[in-house]
């Protein structure tokens, strides 16, 4: 992100020991502001476990800092400097739908999911799942509803993939630019998983007020068939799965149950998107293995 507002981006990190520190950049390298600190020159510190979100929270048009900590609450930092020069002092707690959020080893992100133009907070935290907090109010004085559990379309709750499905830490963005935010993950053991976010099936744009769920994605073979959702198909809708270059592997006219089922005969070991047929976006990634 761009700290200091000069047009190139900063770092801005936490710590295990619950420091706040920033890096800014110049033409030849960082500028390291190891345990940034206070107006009263004491370092800004939670205790430990710290975790930045930068974003102008209050509306008054410099950026302000919210932290997550070990306890588990969300310390919101009024900007009392300017916006190339962020200074804190005093904090209070972030709070939704009428009550200190409180999650263990809480990683706030800022970010508009539903897409209504107010930025919204989500939240890994240690137990491995990802809350959404919708702000109901304004980008200047956000109010933020009861949480949501993040989930895949099948509802199965969100979480790092692994032996140990903990400590949750994401980020948003749009990862294939076709216009739908996109969900980064990772957890305790390190790995890094892609969910591709899908269309609001049936309310049209410019008025979404559902969370944007990220794709399903599903591993299948020659032996073990790929089960997917889908929404009911209408007006010739059809079901499509193609690979990574667009080639159709299959088709599908009718989805009983609401769901799809792919055997994957024929078809070389790789990821394949299956989409309705239309300028939507993909409804599950399928990895086919050998």
């Amino acid at each position: 992100m761009d700290w200091n507002s000069d047009g190139q981006m900063d770092i801005v990190s936490g710590d295990r020991n619950g420091y706040f520190n920033v890096f800014i950049r110049d033409d030849s390298l960082l500028h390291a502001f190891y345990q940034y600190r206070l107006l009263d020159s004491t370092p800004l510190n939670v205790g430990a476990n710290s975790q930045p979100a930068v974003a102008d929270w209050d509306g008054d048009g410099r950026k302000d800092l919210l932290l997550g900590t070990e306890t588990g609450y969300i310390n919101f930092y009024h900007n009392f400097g300017t916006d190339s020069w962020p200074m804190f002092q005093t904090f209070e707690q972030v709070h939704a739908n009428g009550s200190a959020i409180y999650l263990y080893r809480v990683n706030p992100v800022i970010f508009d999911l539903d897409g209504d133009n107010r930025q919204d907070l989500i939240c890994g935290a240690n137990d491995g799942c990802v809350r959404f907090y919708r702000n109901t109010g304004t980008n200047a004085m956000p109010v933020l509803a009861a949480e949501e559990t993040l989930r895949l379309q099948d509802e199965t709750p969100i979480q790092p993939i692994g032996t140990y499905q903990v400590g949750s830490r994401c980020g948003f963005g749009d990862w294939n630019n076709d216009g739908w935010p996109d969900f980064l993950m990772s957890g305790y053991e390190g790995m890094v998983q892609l969910h591709l976010g899908l269309p609001f099936v049936g309310v049209e744009e410019g008025s979404r007020h559902e969370p944007a769920l990220p794709a399903q994605s599903v591993v299948a073979s020659a032996s073990r068939p790929a089960v997917v959702r889908v929404p009911a198909l209408v007006g010739g809708q059809r079901v499509v799965v193609a690979d990574a270059a667009g080639r159709p592997a299959a088709e599908f006219g009718t989805a009983p149950d609401g769901r799809v089922v792919w055997e994957c005969g024929g078809v070389a070991p790789g990821v394949y998107f299956c989409r309705l047929t239309g300028p939507t976006r993909p409804l599950a990634r399928i990895v086919v293995a050998r």
